[in-house]
């Protein structure tokens, strides 16, 4: 079981499609996209994962539709 110190505060596409969500990481890059503040560092995608905890657990929102 992980600790909370132990986790970082940016979350890469690969930690959120073994971790939050199992799609593709080309279905999590557009989710990111869409739905989140994405940080690019290099070549790499990250976002803040307080942000997407509290999207991923917000009651309001049911459905998260891609083809906006």
């Amino acid at each position: 079981m992980e600790t909370a110190t132990n986790r970082s505060k940016l979350v890469g596409i690969t930690e959120i499609t073994k971790v939050y969500l199992p799609i593709s990481k080309k279905r999590a890059r557009r989710f990111v996209m869409l739905y989140l503040d994405p940080k690019i560092i290099g070549n790499r995608i990250y976002v803040e994962r307080d942000k997407l905890e509290s999207l991923l657990s917000d009651p309001d929102r049911e459905r998260f539709p891609l083809s906006l």
